[in-house]
């Protein structure tokens, strides 16, 4: 018994001392852990203030000719001038004439009547916008080092926009023609007031995996990896950027991630080359030093598109009068998708060799015409119950016979055109002036995209839509649907993404003079070159039939640090070129260039040969390095200007200050049909940021 008692009191004694060592070992493992762990952050606020009165034609309150008047005519439809004839006959069981095709006047028969002048502000007023950004940021980043090859880093981003501009709401609409639909589709972004931050696909997921995002604010995590380390092999795993190039807004290596449009479009610093732009992605990504002077770079990653900005938001690019783009990331099953690539780099002295080659889904996607999905009624008076009635007088189920201008195939008006791009609302397009205008912002042909729908959605012929053949057959058939409407009719686009090889080759020289402080000594000369065979872009048609061509992108940079007197740290001086065979920086074919906005006689969109860029940009310290002044030209040879100079001031304390200014001008020289910078040729402004690093 006695022994019993002395080892059960031995037991408990070791399992009181084993206790505490397990304890002591945990406390002494978390606080070194602890000790290993680093924390940083800052709060930032960026307001931007508007020093033009232009105001963002994409957005509702402010489409070309919204305060003018537009005369509209109605014409008879070529299909229905013959089916009303070819309908009698029947009923009467006579043999039909055919006239519905024989009678293929083209819309030139006006109705006598039927003509009106429509101003597009009696629904929706102008908006006059004072700011176009301001928001609050949190930005903290956690750096656990576990070891000396382990280590785990998460940055956390989290933004929220006071609005203190006019937002339009489209629950102001409501009441006319029974407002802006939700059928179709995820609308999150069009039937109520604008959303600054969401990004969802057509099914309503978010298009972000690791960002919790409501119409005003957004959290995410650009950063959560996994990195591992030993000798000359680094692995990463989990949400980063690649950043393969280096170069002020060209992006000819840097094809790992999209970009997001949404915060400040790409209207940030331009020093800061799209650091906050890129759309991080789940990859692993392994680097290994082959030799003392190669370097292998490989990555397997999920596709993650670009972010586009949504409707009716200060630096929204798409028209309101379209709903914003049903986005098939999900439905299409792109988000199963996975980008790969490596880069091999070589230096050699004076010289380095890199070369790229990469498999991926391009981020920008094509868009085509889309279901509208809104089974609405015309709002158009006599019109409108003359186009219905003749619609429902149609033969239905024709089946093999089927003929437009005698048969019919649905059982309502509603029906029919729930099944075409087009819906009834209120926001839409109003005339052909504004359809014209509102094709060419967006690089597309006003009359081949209209063809385009009526050809690939037989519902448009089945309501007696026809194809055109110039711009006055255009506005006859246009104005007639819109006052048959009611006023305006909304277009439906849909996204898709598309797999793509991409191969770039580029090389590196320093130069060397005998005099180390002469201007031509140590530039660095930097040459790229991208190729990328049967890339496939948006038809400018927004036909399904997108177009593929191969394309070649050449950029040429030239950086130096120049030390200009002793007085003065050195400067950083960066020149750049980029010529591009098929697009333009966004991504969007130059066969959609060419039209003009805002115009009473339009011009349609019919291309150009290709598309050239120079950039200059660099800063210059003062001696103290409590200011920093910076300056960034972005230059398209054919006539357009972004110009951004910056004064950085650093009080001290974790304190600093940007007060930078854009300038845009889309016309500086020639009409501005032709240049890049036409589509945000609005957002001339000074923006001032204030940081405050914790």
């Amino acid at each position: 018994m006695k022994q019993t008692m002395r080892l059960a009191a031995a037991l408990a004694a070791g399992t009181t001392v084993c206790g505490w060592s397990s304890a002591a070992l945990a406390d002494n493992f978390f606080e070194s852990l602890w000790d290993k762990t680093t924390f940083n952050g800052l709060l930032r606020t960026d307001v931007a203030y508007s020093t033009t009165p232009k105001q963002n034609p994409y957005n509702q309150q402010n489409v070309p000719f919204a305060t003018q008047e537009v005369a509209r005519q109605a014409y008879l439809p070529p299909a229905l001038s013959g089916s009303l004839v070819d309908n009698a006959l029947t009923l009467l069981h006579l043999p039909s004439l055919g006239l519905g095709q024989a009678l293929n006047l083209n819309w030139t028969v006006p109705i006598p009547g039927f003509s009106d002048t429509i101003r597009r502000a009696d629904e929706i007023p102008p908006e006059d916008a004072t700011f176009h950004h301001l928001t609050q940021r949190f930005q903290g980043e956690m750096d656990v080092k576990f070891t000396d090859g382990l280590r785990l880093n998460a940055r956390l981003r989290a933004l929220w926009d006071p609005e203190v501009y006019e937002l339009f709401d489209a629950r102001d609409v409501a009441g006319i023609r029974d407002g802006i639909s939700s059928a179709g589709g995820d609308r999150y972004a069009d039937v109520g007031k604008a959303n600054l931050y969401e990004a969802k696909g057509r099914n309503g997921r978010n298009l972000n995996p690791l960002e919790v995002a409501g119409r005003n604010y957004m959290i995410d995590l650009p950063t959560l990896i996994l990195e591992w380390k030993q000798n000359n092999y680094a692995l990463r795993l989990g949400n980063q950027q690649i950043a393969w190039g280096q170069a002020i807004f060209f992006r000819t290596f840097d094809v790992a991630n999209g970009l997001d449009y949404r915060r400040h479009l790409i209207l940030d610093r331009a020093i800061e080359e799209y650091e906050d732009e890129r759309v991080a992605k789940l990859a692993l990504r392994g680097t290994m030093q082959l030799t003392d002077s190669i370097l292998v770079d490989a990555f397997v990653g999920k596709f993650q598109p670009d972010v586009l900005p949504n409707p009716n938001t200060p630096y929204n690019v798409i028209p309101s009068q379209f709903y914003r783009p049903l986005d098939n990331y999900f439905t299409g099953g792109y988000d199963k998708k996975l980008d790969f690539g490596i880069r091999f780099k070589a230096d050699y002295g004076d010289y380095a060799l890199q070369a790229i080659a990469v498999s991926r889904y391009n981020p920008l996607g094509t868009f085509r015409w889309a279901e509208g999905g809104t089974p609405k009624g015309l709002y158009g008076g006599l019109l409108g119950s003359v186009v219905e009635t003749a619609y429902m007088a149609k033969l239905p189920n024709c089946g093999a016979s089927y003929n437009p201008s005698t048969c019919r195939m649905y059982g309502s008006f509603e029906e029919a055109i729930s099944h075409t791009p087009f819906s009834i609302g209120p926001g839409g397009v109003y005339n052909d002036l504004e359809w014209y205008s509102t094709a060419a912002s967006v690089r597309l042909n006003a009359v081949e995209m209209v063809n385009a729908a009526i050809n690939e959605f037989p519902a448009l012929q089945d309501i007696y839509a026809y194809p055109v053949e110039n711009t006055e057959q255009l506005s006859a058939l246009l104005n007639t649907f819109f006052m048959a409407a009611g006023d305006s009719i909304r277009g439906n686009v849909q996204r898709d993404y598309h797999r793509e090889s991409v191969f770039g080759i580029g090389g590196t020289y320093v130069t060397a003079v005998d005099d180390p402080d002469s201007f031509f000594d140590s530039i660095i000369l930097n040459l790229e070159v991208q190729y990328t065979p049967e890339r496939v872009f948006t038809a400018r048609t927004l036909s399904r039939d997108f177009l593929k061509t191969d394309e070649y992108i050449i950029t040429a940079v030239a950086e130096k640090w120049h030390r200009w007197s002793a007085d003065f740290p050195a400067a950083y001086l960066v020149a750049q070129y980029m010529h591009r065979s098929e697009s333009d920086l966004v991504g969007l074919h130059l066969s959609g260039y060419g039209g003009n906005v805002g115009d009473t006689d339009p011009k349609l969109a019919n291309g150009i040969a290709n598309a050239n860029y120079l950039v200059f940009a660099g800063f210059q310290p003062t001696p103290n390095r409590k200011f920093i002044f910076e300056w960034a030209f972005l230059y398209d040879v054919k006539g357009g200007l972004l110009f951004q100079p910056n004064v950085r001031w650093n009080p001290g304390n974790g304190v600093s200050f940007d007060l930078f200014y854009n300038f845009v001008d889309g016309r500086l020289h020639g009409d501005g049909t032709d240049t890049l910078h036409r589509a945000i040729d609005f957002a001339d402004e000074i923006t001032l940021r204030f940081t405050y690093t914790l």
